[in-house]
């Protein structure tokens, strides 16, 4: 069970962090280089950018909370 809670924690931040990656490569280059090769730019980018990236950014939470399920369970 803890697994499963795991690999969708994993399947759900990256698609979570690409998502995000996609919206700053929308608005920019740099904003997409910069966002794909330095991820806490990703964190500025969903604050100046709140309303077009708010979805991606739940489904990156989303991840976080199936990583600590998977941790609390597989204990």
């Amino acid at each position: 069970m803890a697994l499963t809670f795991l690999w969708t924690g994993y399947a759900l931040c990256f698609l979570g962090g690409l998502w995000i990656v996609v919206l700053a490569w929308q608005k920019s280059i740099l904003w997409g280089l910069g966002c794909l090769f330095f991820p806490v730019l990703q964190l500025i980018y969903v604050a100046l950018n709140w309303k077009q990236t708010k979805s991606a950014f739940f489904l990156l939470l989303a991840g976080f909370a199936a990583f600590f399920v998977s941790g609390v369970i597989g204990k």
